[in-house]
């Protein structure tokens, strides 16, 4: 196993603001307390933590049942004997419920917040890692489908084309359909022809059951997956933990014209520094999505009441009396999740990728006004998987990552340096010309010596002309097969390490490389997970 580095600042689509989280950290500072590469950041975060016991059994006790609807494995059931203990911190992550785990860079992130959670426990912080699933997200779309590399190395679309009975419904809480049975047939078709192919085809369809919810189909094969690595999972769906939570929610509530105010003022800071807001953010903007009749719907400000698109409207007063009542109806949006997310948990790190760490400087401001801390924000492992077959490629035509990122042209003109000789068609006509020149000059002077003699010149300059004119075909026809070699070989590398212009650990589903390098490839790229590099890994199995 190969695993080199690339910078961050090398990479494209990387922002700004990124880059400087990981590079250039006093230049971010006021956005992200914590310095997540500094040892004492930890520490720091870890004094913060105010948990009470009450709330730490109560979560403790749904989780427990959560995982054994799941079927977690029994490390996970140690690592919640741990949470219960006073003491114990949690190292969270999460994702969207995508279909068969969704992107790559799912797993990725379960593994880096693994690794810390591991060294964290040997620094005598003891930890946990802990897996957010958004089971509250309504964009059916943005999860119905994955991207898996077939065997001739193209990206092929599997998708869920079952219809929600409710437009607009939690996405974790749908009911798959038979719908389900057309991605699951596709896929041992799709995946590598490898030992390790047909148990998981079968573990899939084991957890995407027609009958079963979106989210605990995810859930359960999360389980199965990382069983070994003890992943506590948590479906925030439901009136006890939002029940739990409910403080959140009232603050939301009661201060929402201030809270807007201070988003829209670090907003203005951060444009001000050059970076982007990741989340837009209006004047009547509040934190909150509301469920009517199974819909899940954003609440707006309007006139000091709270609106509905749809024009219904409430009172601060009338919310916190449904909240009291019916907690489960209130969940929030992208900028208050983590928010929710740390007061019910004991969190003492968030892994999160590029664009969370974006929306998670903008938070900051909620975080100080709700919870009064913030966790260190750790940045992802990032990877892009390299085959034996894109392996030879590179080196067979001296590219790098870097010469992929470059775009289409500049590949293939790196590419075509390579093999194709420059100015093939300039070199045969110079030839000709230099040809014609001298049969010329042979005839003038055989003609003074012998006329006939002449006559056999010109014969003779047929046949050179004709052998010359064949060479040039046969050159063609090489450099003809050549471009098309390279075109085929360009489109290998770019589909496998750069898919649509997308990098490959948000791109394609990591059900693949479990199909091609089996269970162990999960323990392969967790020995890769550096807490010590803010660079991307591209590693070579």
């Amino acid at each position: 196993m190969k695993c080199r580095y690339i910078p961050y600042t090398q990479t494209p689509q990387a922002s700004h603001l990124f880059t400087d989280y990981l590079y250039n950290y006093s230049q971010v500072s006021e956005f992200y307390p914590l310095n997540p590469f500094a040892k004492e950041s930890f520490h720091n975060a870890a004094r913060s933590v105010q948990y009470s016991d009450e709330v730490r059994r109560a979560v403790a006790a749904i989780l427990w049942e959560q995982n054994q609807r799941l079927s977690a494995s029994e490390k996970t059931f140690e690592n919640l004997r741990k949470l219960e203990q006073p003491g114990c911190f949690a190292v969270v992550t999460g994702q969207q419920v995508g279909l068969f785990t969704g992107p790559a860079f799912a797993i990725y992130k379960a593994l880096t917040a693994i690794q810390l959670a591991q060294s964290l426990s040997q620094q005598g912080l003891l930890s946990v890692p802990v897996f957010w699933l958004a089971t509250e997200d309504h964009d059916l779309e943005e999860v119905n489908h994955c991207f898996i590399q077939d065997r001739e190395g193209n990206p092929q679309r599997l998708e869920y084309a079952g219809a929600p009975t409710v437009p607009g419904a939690p996405v974790g809480s749908l009911p798959l359909t038979e719908a389900i049975q057309k991605p699951l047939e596709a896929l041992p078709e799709l995946l590598p022809d490898s030992p390790a192919r047909e148990e998981l085809v079968r573990t899939i369809a084991e957890c995407y059951r027609p009958g079963e919810s979106y989210g605990t189909a995810f859930g359960r094969l999360m389980a199965r997956l990382f069983a070994e690595f003890g992943v506590i999972l948590v479906d925030p769906m439901g009136a006890r933990l939002h029940r739990l939570s409910s403080q959140v929610f009232r603050v939301a509530i009661e201060s929402a014209p201030a809270i807007v105010e201070e988003l829209l003022d670090r907003n203005q800071r951060l444009l001000a520094k050059g970076y982007h807001t990741q989340v837009r953010v209006n004047p009547n903007s509040t934190l909150l999505f509301y469920l009517a009749n199974g819909q899940r719907t954003s609440l707006r400000l309007s006139d000091g009441r709270f609106a509905l698109a749809e024009g219904q409207t409430f009172t601060p007063e009338e919310l916190l009396r449904q909240l009291d009542q019916e907690p489960e109806i209130f969940s929030p949006n992208v900028l208050l999740r983590p928010v929710m997310q740390d007061t019910l948990l004991p969190t003492i790190a968030y892994v999160g990728g590029p664009s969370e760490l974006a929306y998670l400087a903008q938070a900051g401001t909620l975080y100080q006004r709700i919870l009064g801390r913030m966790p260190v924000l750790f940045p992802r492992a990032s990877f892009t998987i390299l085959d034996r077959p894109t392996d030879r490629l590179l080196e067979k035509y001296g590219l790098t990552l870097l010469d992929v990122y470059a775009g289409k042209q500049a590949l293939r003109e790196k590419m075509a340096a390579r093999f194709l000789p420059p100015s093939l068609t300039e070199v045969f006509q110079k030839a000709k010309e230099g040809l014609e020149d001298n049969l010329r000059a042979i005839q003038t002077a055989l003609a003074q010596l012998d006329p006939t003699l002449a006559d056999a010149t010109a014969n003779s300059g047929q046949k050179m002309h004709y052998q010359l004119a064949n060479l040039e075909r046969k050159a063609s026809l090489t450099v003809q097969n050549r471009t098309e070699q390279i075109e085929r070989d360009a489109e290998r590398l770019e589909n496998s390490l750069y898919p649509q212009k997308t990098s490959q650990e948000r791109f394609y589903s990591g059900i693949g490389y479990l199909a091609r390098y089996g269970p162990q490839f999960l323990n392969e790229v967790y020995q890769q997970v550096s807490l010590r590099t803010n660079e991307h890994q591209l590693v070579a199995l």
